[in-house]
Order: structure tokens, then C-alpha cells, then sequence
């Protein structure tokens, strides 16, 4: 074994997407556990800010500009803080999603608990004027199984990591899940705004914890997902839709 046998480039970056069967056009769900992946071949010692710069660029180069990126960038603000501002409110999920909303021309959904950013074409029809109910219907999770050719692409993520799970879990009316009622405020520009908010919250058990590996070892032996190596870790891609209406079939038999 090389001692550099598992360091990645930007080129790998692009080639390994584009084997995956990412195309001009096409929009993609973005999540990113990036420090997976081991070391990018850069003298850049911000190693994290180096692989996330290029695998933007990659992304865009590819799917063009009518093409559509998509990161989710929760933050759970009204479960802790009580203040949500899209603007300048931190995402608590990783590097990443906060490395994305400094982007220019990002667009941030207004939700203070799953937030998801966006940019492209279709961003603001996805993202803005949602629902106070981050699973309800008229969530954004809902609105992008209306965007052609959305692909999740998990970099450094197992194929368990399903965007949309505790939407499902809503639309099943599953049984260890409750409407929960948070309140808190939004702060936009110095202004401050009394902000109800709904999350279909599970009761906290051990046997009631997200599990996506049954379902997303389903999707892989369904062939449903592309995959491939990129340094240490992997890159997963499936269609969102075909995704959900896979995942939707299995939980309805079995909340």
C-alpha cells in the first residue's frame, strides 16, 4: 500500500461523479461528510475549505447552469436558541452547508429546525414561502420531488443517509412520531418576528432512533444506487424521486 494510495484530486472528484452518471441539467441534494474522504493532493493546509471549493466547482461544471444544488443546513434553533435567521445562523450539520451558504446567489429556506439552502433555477420555488411544519405538506422535502432529475449525492455518506426519511414518517402517520409545537422568532435585518413551528418529533426511546441502512441496502440490491470510491471513502448517488417512491412502498407495508 502507497502512503498516498487514498489522497484524491479535483479531476478525481469530477471523473468519479460524472462515472456516476451525473449530467448537464440535472439538480442534485448535496450532503457531505467530507473529512471521510482523507486528504485532497493540495499544498492548501485548509484541507476541508480545498475539498469543498472543488467539489462545488465540479458539481456546477457539470449539471450547467440550469441545473439545481440543494444542501440541507439544519439547525435546530428553536429546539435550543429560540432564534432562527436565515442569514447568519449556523448550520450544525458540518462544514460544508455553511462553507455553501457564504455562496453567492444561495437561497435559504425559512426553517428554524431542517433548513435547506439552494441555488439555481428552481431554488426559489423549492425554498421560499414553505410551510411551518418541517415534514408537512408544502415542505420543501415535498416540493423537490417535483424537480426533474434530482439526484441525492452522499459524499462520504453510506447509502442509510435518506433526506426525505422523517418525511415519509409523516405522510405514514408512524406511531413513534408526534406533531410537536415549537415556538420561537425569527431576526432578519434587525427585526424580530414570533415564529410557530411544527416538527413531527419521535418519542425518546432507543427503539425509536432513524435507521436508513434496511431501506438504503434495499435501494443497493435493487441496483437504485451508483457508487464509487473517492479517497478513503465513497460517493453514493440515487434519483430522489425513484428514492422516495421506493422508500414510500417498503414504509407503507412497514412504518
Amino acid at each position: 500500500m502507497t502512503k498516498n494510495k487514498y489522497n484524491y484530486s479535483y479531476i478525481d472528484i469530477e471523473n468519479t461523479l460524472c462515472k456516476l452518471g451525473l449530467k448537464k441539467g440535472e439538480s442534485v441534494f448535496l450532503s457531505t461528510s467530507l473529512g471521510m474522504l482523507g486528504k485532497p493532493k493540495s499544498s492548501n493546509k485548509n484541507q476541508i475549505l480545498t475539498t469543498s471549493k472543488w467539489l462545488l466547482s465540479s458539481i456546477k461544471r457539470i449539471i450547467g447552469k440550469n441545473g439545481n444544488i440543494f444542501v440541507p443546513t439544519y439547525s435546530y434553533s428553536f429546539s435550543k436558541k429560540k432564534v432562527f435567521d436565515p442569514k447568519k445562523t449556523k448550520s450544525e450539520i458540518g462544514y460544508f452547508p455553511n462553507f455553501f451558504l457564504k455562496q453567492k446567489n444561495v437561497i435559504r429556506s425559512f426553517d428554524p429546525m431542517m433548513s435547506i439552502a439552494g441555488t439555481g433555477p428552481d431554488a426559489r420555488k423549492v425554498l421560499l414561502k414553505i410551510s411551518n411544519n418541517s415534514f408537512g405538506r408544502n415542505c420543501a422535502l415535498e416540493r423537490l420531488l417535483k424537480i426533474k432529475n434530482l439526484k441525492c449525492c452522499h459524499v462520504g455518506l453510506g447509502y442509510n443517509w435518506i433526506p426525505f426519511l422523517h418525511y415519509l414518517d409523516w405522510k405514514n402517520k408512524a406511531p413513534f412520531r408526534f406533531n410537536k409545537v415549537f415556538y420561537g422568532y425569527s431576526k432578519t435585518k434587525g427585526i424580530k418576528k414570533n415564529i410557530k413551528w411544527v416538527y413531527f418529533a419521535r418519542y425518546l426511546r432507543d427503539e425509536t432512533l432513524p435507521n436508513g441502512y434496511r431501506i438504503g441496502l434495499k435501494a443497493i440490491r435493487q441496483k437504485l444506487y451508483s457508487f464509487s470510491e473517492l479517497g478513503k471513502s465513497m460517493i453514493y448517488i440515487i434519483n430522489y424521486k425513484k428514492f422516495y417512491k421506493f422508500a414510500k412502498k417498503i414504509t407503507k407495508r412497514n412504518k
